[in-house]
Order: structure tokens, then C-alpha cells, then sequence
């Protein structure tokens, strides 16, 4: 089930009494417990209708107690359990007994913040029993459309280009853009849309360090773009966010050089546009590399990437990444 066929099931009142919300996006599971409470208590109803439990704290004895409870001022008792993945083995086994016969009067909600794969007997037959809700991250055309919504339930309009600075600069995830768009709600003055403008000037100094260190790694400059990196993260910017940043940069460049597209939209969709004043400078500093040049600094993003996954210090591993990309030699 994906998230827009739940919000229906929602709506038609028909929501299954076992849900497993899972996927890279929390903030879409969290929406979905929000609805749930929304859709099926009572107003007034929360504190005796509804609970939320966590795995590594709980037994699968507690929750089915709770779900079993008979509901007060509601038609149905709502229980949340935030990563069940915690249970212990045993208890497991228990809760693959209650979804496998849940009771009518409740709605049973079992939240992972990661994707279940089905790579063990208890992921497989709680993805076959219950009903999987996917919370993955949106992308693309799906993404752009999630924004506009989210912007325009704050009773604002937002631009293209407004939505697409916003996206860059939190690499797409939903909690990070809800938090900047309640920034942007409180700035913008009373009635006026969202513009890149706006947008800049609440996210300051990030957006413009971001442009300034990409033009930097474009023009070779290693000391400045090593300050500027030192820069954006003591401003608060994560380094595994800035390689997500900078690759979508690297490849807009690496698409100027060959024409596709002509570095108007960045790896994923991201708009790159507004880090250069003329198409004619992304261009003449797109040609200054040979597509060799490209190939191996992809090569670099992803060793860069997995050594901050494996746990390698990221301040490091990012600031040799970018002497690498601006390094004469390649």
C-alpha cells in the first residue's frame, strides 16, 4: 500500500486493524500516526483511546493488552508501537499471533524507520499478514508536489524555483523541509507567496556558502573551498548532506559539458540554476574537465560516501573529497 492509497483507506473508512509503516522517510510515518489519530478517535478521546508504546521498552503481552482493550469514546482503540524491530525474538513470535487474528475494535500501528525487506521469517510474514503502508522518499515530480502541498496547507503559494532551493538544501527529506517551511511561514509577510528569495534568506549563509563552494570546486580553488567547507558545517550543515549536495552539482556539470540538458537540472532533479549569474560561465567552467575528469570524481563520491557509511570520521573524509575535486591533478 503506498502512502496515498492509506490516506484513501483513510477517507473511505476502511483502514486495516494491522498497519506496518516502514521506509527511509519518518516523517511520513509520523504523518500516518497523526491521521490515524485524526480519522479514528473521537474528539476528546486520545487518553483513553489511544496508545503509543516503543519496542526495545515494551512485550508483545503489552501491546496486544492494549489493542484488546475494549475502546471508550471511540469506535476504534489506536496503538502505536514505534520500532518494533526492538522486541526481543520471542516476543515477536507473540505479536505475529495477534496480527494474524487482530480484533475489529482496533487499529494496531507498528512503525519501522527503516524498509522491512522480508530478510527473516518474522519481516516476511508480518509484510504477508499485516498491511505494509510504504514510507519511502518521494522523489521528482512527486516530491515537487508534496512541498507546494505542504506550503499551501500553511496558507502560502510557493514558487518553482523556491521549492527546488528547498529540496537541494535538505536533500529531499520531509521532516527537514516541514521545519524550514514553518521558518519560512513566520518570515514571508502576511499573504505573499514563497519565493528563492525568501527562501535564501532564512536558510542565510548555507544557501550562499553552498553556491560558493561549488563555484570554488569548479574553479579549482583548494583553500577556499576547504574554508567554505569548514564553514557550512560549523553553520550546522551535516557532511554526509554536503556529498549528497555536491554530487548533484558535480553531475550538472558534468551534463553542461556534454549537453544533456545543459546543466538545467541536477542529478535526481535538483535545480542547479541558481548557482551561477550566465549559462556561459557553467558552461566554460563545465568544459575546463575531460569527461575523465567526471567519471573519476564519481568514483570519489562514492568512496566518500561509504567510508562516512562505514563509520569513518565524515569531517575528514569530506575535506579530502574536496581537495580531490579541486586538486590540479586528476
Amino acid at each position: 500500500m503506498t502512502f496515498a492509497e492509506f490516506q484513501k483507506a483513510l477517507v473511505d473508512g476502511s483502514v486495516p486493524p494491522v498497519l506496518v509503516f516502514h521506509g527511509e522517510e519518518p516523517f511520513l510515518a509520523s504523518l500516518g500516526v497523526d491521521l490515524l489519530k485524526k480519522h479514528l478517535l473521537s474528539p476528546g478521546s486520545e487518553a483513553f483511546d489511544f496508545v503509543s508504546l516503543f519496542g526495545r521498552e515494551t512485550t508483545a503481552e503489552a501491546v496486544v493488552a492494549q489493542a484488546t482493550t475494549v475502546p471508550m469514546l471511540s469506535e476504534k482503540r489506536v496503538t502505536v508501537v514505534y520500532e518494533f524491530l526492538g522486541l526481543a525474538p520471542s516476543q515477536r513470535t507473540q505479536l505475529l499471533s495477534y496480527v494474524r487474528n487482530p480484533v475489529p475494535s482496533a487499529c494496531v500501528a507498528l512503525v519501522s524507520f527503516e524498509r522491512l525487506t522480508g530478510k527473516n521469517k518474522f519481516e516476511r510474514e508480518l509484510l504477508d499478514e499485516g498491511e505494509p503502508v510504504d514510507c519511502g522518499r518521494p522523489s521528482g515530480d512527486q516530491l515537487l508536489a508534496i512541498v507546494k502541498r505542504m506550503s499551501e496547507k500553511r496558507g502560502r503559494e510557493i514558487e518553482e524555483a523556491a521549492i527546488s532551493a528547498l529540496i537541494d538544501w535538505t536533500d529531499g527529506r520531509l521532516n527537514r523541509i516541514a521545519n524550514e517551511l514553518d521558518k519560512l511561514n513566520c518570515f514571508a509577510p502576511d499573504g505573499s507567496s514563497i519565493g528563492l528569495s525568501e527562501v535564501e534568506a532564512v536558510v542565510g549563509a548555507r544557501t550562499s556558502g553552498l553556491r560558493d563552494l561549488a563555484l570554488a570546486i569548479a574553479r579549482r580553488e583548494t583553500g577556499r573551498a576547504l574554508a567554505l567547507l569548514d564553514e557550512l558545517v560549523d553553520g550546522g550543515m551535516s557532511e554526509a548532506q554536503l556529498v549528497s549536495q555536491l554530487y548533484g552539482f558535480w553531475i550538472s556539470l558534468w551534463l553542461a559539458r556534454t549537453g544533456s540538458g545543459g546543466g538545467r537540472r541536477g542529478y535526481g532533479g535538483g535545480s542547479y540554476d541558481r548557482l551561477w549569474s550566465n549559462r556561459g560561465e557553467l558552461t566554460e567552467l563545465a568544459s575546463a574537465r575531460t569527461s575523465r575528469d567526471y567519471a573519476r570524481g564519481i568514483g570519489r563520491f562514492y568512496r566518500a560516501d561509504v567510508d562516512i557509511r562505514r563509520g569513518m570520521s565524515p569531517g575528514p573524509t569530506v575535506g579530502l573529497l574536496v581537495y580531490e575535486l579541486t586538486s590540479s591533478t586528476s
